[in-house]
């Protein structure tokens, strides 16, 4: 690295094809380094990491191994290997195996096999998975392993716990792949088309001196991009036809504009076709464009920093380049925001009758972007909503813990003015709420706001059910305890509330409050009054 000292810039490199920059092996030390606390308010991942995304996930594959069985009887002797690329957090797979699990369980299909695989690169993010107490169930019957996966590079994949390398043996049945906010964030090239030209952009990255430690970068948001432009020339840029053919017709259809090719994504599924001997559906969901007209006239690519960093993905490349292999590719419709896209191989989609009306009910019809959309707009404006509203909106999002501890303090607001109907509906729903808590550090515990809505509509004895199951991942809070108190007090179990309250003023003993309670039912159960409001 060559220091500019008079304008205090460090050059970290120059002229680089983008795909071999250092921004990608930064990219790869921060989520190394991070582990699970990327996904902490650092990278956002909300919106591919939900209950909706994963139930219409969930009745694409159902509604394929449907199809894929009843076409090839003989494959129900054999398992679905479903992967997960760049798992991450892993609340996204906990909602699809927990939904498809339950799927299969309500239509009474008990000869369909399937295991879920949570891959990653980086080793913290596996041993996060293996404790995690509500993926054990699912560990404990077999429904979801792990493998340790470098999406930009090609060597074994052995499943963990089943320490099973996989192959076309293993993978009998189509390998289904799961690709969400994982392709906007492995290597890309970067190209801009001119008069009929193409050309590739060469990156150049400087920061301050100030930004420099241990000749590294220490802020990714603070390094400075430039370009230079080098005309391409060769038709084989990349030696493989099924991707120099998509270069071509660019420089054929473009007018000018600059565009991202997703190198990492092509490697990756170059992988995974080889591992399923040519049989692979990719469901894929993030931004991106999916058209020549929304590929034309474009400026250099942007670079959105988020802890991490990504890139808008050329989804159209990817459908070409399946289309290239003798594939197959559906491209949702423009949508602002995220898109979902599926890809195959190995798959006649006009015999998979059931797979195409999931894929355009659930990709195109109302998909995960239309959702969020929805959405959006009801957390942005929460505080206009009614109370039947706001358990309208919990049941169209099928009840998401995320969503709940956003805007709890207005629930907890219009509880005491609810009409009975929507309390009933709301309490009736509260388990589904507990039951999708995927815990992740330094986030609330939904388990506690649900004691507090039974606690604020009286319901005693539930309240301390989930205040108490909340001890988990509370702990010692004081908020925790008092409550736990004051619901053993009116159920009437004083000698309980009081060792309740005790340890809730040792958490606290400024609190006025908690003493006065003290006080109150030490003289209860000394003969006086049993009750205090």
């Amino acid at each position: 690295m060559k220091p500019d000292t008079a304008a205090r810039k460090v050059t970290i490199e120059q002229h680089k094809r983008f795909s071999q920059s250092a921004l990608w092996r930064m990219q790869r030390e921060y989520f190394d380094k991070e582990g699970i606390n990327a996904w902490v308010n650092q990278v956002p991942f909300y919106i591919t990491s939900n209950p909706f995304i994963a139930n219409c996930y969930a009745l694409i594959v159902l509604a394929f191994m449907k199809d894929w069985t009843k076409k090839y009887p003989d494959s129900k002797n054999h398992t679905f290997y479903i992967m997960e690329l760049g798992t991450g957090s892993g609340r996204f797979s906990y909602y699809f195996v927990k939904t498809l699990d339950e799927m299969l369980k309500k239509l009474g299909i008990h000869d369909i096999k399937f295991c879920y695989i949570m891959s990653d690169f980086t080793k913290h993010n596996i041993k996060y998975w293996e404790t995690h107490p509500t993926l054990k169930p699912f560990l404990d019957r077999g429904l979801i392993d792990f493998a340790l996966y470098d999406m930009e590079t090609e060597r074994p994949l052995t499943l963990i716990r089943q320490n099973l390398r996989l192959s076309p043996d293993v993978l009998v049945n189509p390998l289904v792949a799961f690709a969400n906010y994982i392709f906007d964030t492995i290597s890309h090239d970067s190209f801009t088309v001119h008069e009929g030209k193409l050309y590739e952009l060469l990156f150049s990255l400087s920061t301050d001196e100030s930004n420099m430690e241990n000749n590294r970068p220490v802020d990714m948001e603070k390094i400075n991009v430039d370009y230079n432009i080098h005309e391409i020339k060769n038709p084989s840029y990349y030696g493989d036809p099924a991707l120099d053919s998509i270069l071509e017709d660019y420089k054929q259809k473009f007018t000018s504009t600059s565009f991202l090719f997703p190198v990492g994504s092509f490697n990756a599924i170059k992988l995974l076709r080889k591992l399923s001997n040519n049989k692979l559906m990719i469901i894929s969901t993030d931004k991106g464009y999916g058209t020549i007209p929304h590929l034309d006239n474009l400026g250099h690519p942007a670079i959105s920093f988020h802890g991490s960093f990504s890139m808008m993905v050329n989804f159209h490349a990817i459908g070409e380049y399946f289309k290239n292999i003798g594939g197959y590719s559906f491209l949702q419709t423009s949508r602002r925001g995220i898109r979902t896209s599926v890809f195959g191989i190995g798959l006649d989609m006009d015999d998979l009758i059931e797979t195409s009306y999931a894929i355009e009910k659930h990709v195109e019809q109302f998909s995960p972007s239309d959702y969020f959309t929805l959405h959006s707009r009801i957390r942005d404006h929460y505080e206009d909503y009614a109370l039947d509203t706001i358990a309208a909106h919990m049941e169209f999002a099928l009840w998401d813990p995320h969503i709940y501890l956003k805007i709890s303090p207005r629930i907890t607001s219009l509880l005491s003015e609810g009409d009975t109907e929507t309390l009933e509906f709301m309490a009736k729903n509260m388990p589904r709420l507990a039951d999708n808590y995927y815990y992740m550090p330094k986030t609330e515990c939904i388990l506690f706001e649900i004691g507090v809505f039974f606690h604020a509509i009286k319901d005693y004895k539930n309240a301390l059910e989930y205040y108490k199951k909340a001890k988990e991942y509370v702990g010692n809070q004081f908020g925790l305890f008092y409550n736990m108190a004051l619901c053993e007090h009116h159920l009437k179990d004083n000698a309980a509330a009081l060792v309740t309250f005790k340890h809730a003023l040792e958490l606290d003993p400024e609190s006025k409050e908690t003493q006065e309670w003290i006080e109150f039912i030490e003289k209860a159960l000394a003969g006086g009054p049993e009750t205090k409001e």
